[in-house]
């Protein structure tokens, strides 16, 4: 019996990842206790990637999405942004352990990787720009933590 092969980022959404900005942002969803949805926005320098298939992200240590990668260990990244719309499903491998005063990080693996594109029903529909803080110094430090 083959195992089951590991799924590797695609290279649009590693270049996404790694381009500079700290403005940026991507949605992280996880489950709480009772399995109800809970979504934050990261910005793209509080994610890395450590390997081809696998993810470190920074949470604030006392905050509802590193208890639910504790109990649940599953999460959803979702990128939306000019040119690139798509949702990262993974799971934990790591416990969120401590990365600065305040932050933790998690190791994900990602499980699946899914594009969304326009529909020929929606014509020319598309994103031109994509979720963004305003006025947030980048976290360089985060950045260098995360490896």
């Amino acid at each position: 019996m083959n195992p089951t092969p590991e799924i590797v980022i695609p290279d649009r959404i590693e270049a996404w990842i790694r381009a500079d900005g700290g403005d940026l942002a991507l949605l992280l969803i996880t489950l709480d206790h009772q399995m109800r949805p809970h979504v934050i926005m990261l910005a793209r320098d509080e994610v890395r990637l450590v390997s081809p298939t696998r993810v470190r992200l920074a949470v604030g240590e006392g905050s509802r999405s590193a208890a639910n990668l504790r109990v649940r260990k599953t999460a959803t990244l979702a990128i939306y942004d000019a040119g690139l719309a798509c949702v990262i499903k993974a799971r934990a491998v790591t416990e969120p352990c401590d990365l600065l005063p305040g932050t933790v990080a998690c190791d994900l693996v990602v499980e699946d990787v899914r594009f969304d594109a326009p529909a020929a029903t929606e014509g020319s529909a598309r994103l031109v720009s994509g979720l963004r803080f305003e006025g947030r110094a980048e976290r360089k430090d985060v950045k260098e933590a995360l490896g």
